[in-house]
């Protein structure tokens, strides 16, 4: 699982589900506190991770979405490597003329 949402009950209790791709590349949502879990196909991640969190443990105040340092290091990784190829293809482009 790569994020987490995370949200806040009454009492202090900080609850969290985490999302991501499981096997076979499928989008999973699982509670971290029961054996709740979901696949989805597309999109609405945060909202039904939010309302597992509100119906099942009463959990509704500090409602966040976050990502796993290594999904954030990943991002980052593709980015600068997409960055470069670009930056070596615009000049090898410059130096043709």
């Amino acid at each position: 699982m790569t994020h987490h949402i995370t949200a806040t009950r009454e009492d202090g209790t900080v609850f969290e589900v985490s999302y991501g791709y499981g096997a076979r590349q499928r989008r999973l949502l699982g509670c971290l506190h029961c054996d709740w879990e979901e696949q989805i196909t597309y999109g609405g991640a945060r909202h039904k991770g939010l309302d597992h969190l509100a119906q099942a443990h009463g959990a509704v105040g500090s409602p966040t979405m976050t990502a796993d340092p290594r999904a954030r290091r990943q991002v980052l990784w593709a980015m600068t490597v997409c960055f470069l190829i670009s930056v070596v293809i615009l000049w090898w482009a410059m130096s043709q003329t």
